[in-house]
């Protein structure tokens, strides 16, 4: 059984995780796990005045198939979101998601991200953007706050600006990236708040805590899991958490990274470990060791072999 379908109609998304939760990852989670209402793509962003090649591939439709994806964009600069939010549309995309939650130092020091909270009037500037795509619904993903925790209430007098269906709250400060708890006693606040739909996000890593957040905050509109569901993709769907789900997914990542990875054995093999950085973090030791120090993918394919049998 799916969770989503004991929640009364209120969403399960997969979060935004760069370097993780490409459209390979996915199309293979959908195809084997599902649970999830909707994924977002990691944030898309202009470098030297263009789009980067690798996030316009990501969200491509025909790489997207049979699921509901939306696209994300992260940008501190009108033209950059203007350029971005133009392909998107030119896509057949209707919806949008607006990064306002990367706390990665490197990006918010630019005034992007978590740290584009900091700076009411660079936020004003961003949502006048947003105001000039009408045919857009946009969602935002943000922090409490960056080194704040009310921080997050300098995007409320600019819900009406544009068109905001929908908040997503990582219930930590940028300057936190991932480390101590989410500050969880903060969502009553927000829910009280925001006047749009609100989607809880941060140290959600079991369906038992998505069933305690859900009945606690009856107003919440749902949730968005992240970590916990690349650790363990099956996180959603209980019943499928067999080794003959996870090498379903494992092979259908294989097999498609060996395809578009065009770098060679070593390129494919560094995606693959980097994977299992993540996934299955409890499973046998010896066996993820292996892997980690795997240096063939015929090695590789050997202590995979071992690890899901």
């Amino acid at each position: 059984m799916y969770l989503c379908s004991m929640i009364d109609n209120r969403v399960i998304l997969s979060a935004p995780i760069q370097g993780w939760t490409d459209h390979v990852w996915r199309t293979a989670h959908a195809q084997v796990f599902g649970g999830v209402d909707a994924y977002y793509a990691p944030f898309m962003r202009v470098e030297h005045g263009t789009i980067r090649p690798r996030d316009l591939r990501d969200i491509l439709p025909e790489n997207n198939p049979d699921i509901h994806l939306v696209p994300q964009v992260l940008a501190c600069r009108p033209d950059d979101m203007e350029r971005m939010l133009d392909a998107v549309a030119g896509m057949g995309y209707d919806g949008v998601d607006i990064n306002l939650g990367c706390p990665h130092p490197p990006v918010a020091r630019k005034g992007n991200g978590a740290g584009m909270l900091a700076h009411p009037d660079a936020l004003r500037q961003m949502f006048d953007t947003l105001s000039h795509h009408p045919s857009l619904r946009f969602s935002l993903k943000l922090r409490l706050g960056w080194d704040e925790a009310t921080q997050w209430r300098n995007v409320l007098p600019l819900l009406d600006v544009a068109h905001i269906t929908q908040v997503i709250i990582h219930y930590r400060l940028g300057i936190q990236q991932y480390k101590g708890e989410a500050m969880l006693d903060r969502i009553g606040e927000t829910l009280d708040a925001i006047k749009v739909p609100v989607v809880l996000n941060g140290d959600i890593d079991s369906t038992e805590r998505i069933g305690q957040l859900l009945a606690a905050h009856q107003q919440a509109a749902g949730v968005m899991v992240g970590r916990a569901l690349v650790a363990d993709p099956a996180l959603l769907c209980p019943d499928r958490a067999t080794p003959a789900c996870y090498r379903d997914f494992h092979d259908l990542l294989y097999e498609q990274y060996r395809e578009e990875l065009t770098g060679g054995d070593h390129q494919i093999l560094n995606k693959m470990q980097s994977l299992w950085e993540r996934m299955l973090p409890d499973a046998d030791h010896r066996a993820r060791k292996a892997i980690r120090k795997a240096t063939t993918l015929a090695r590789y394919e050997e202590a995979v072999a071992q690890l899901i049998n």
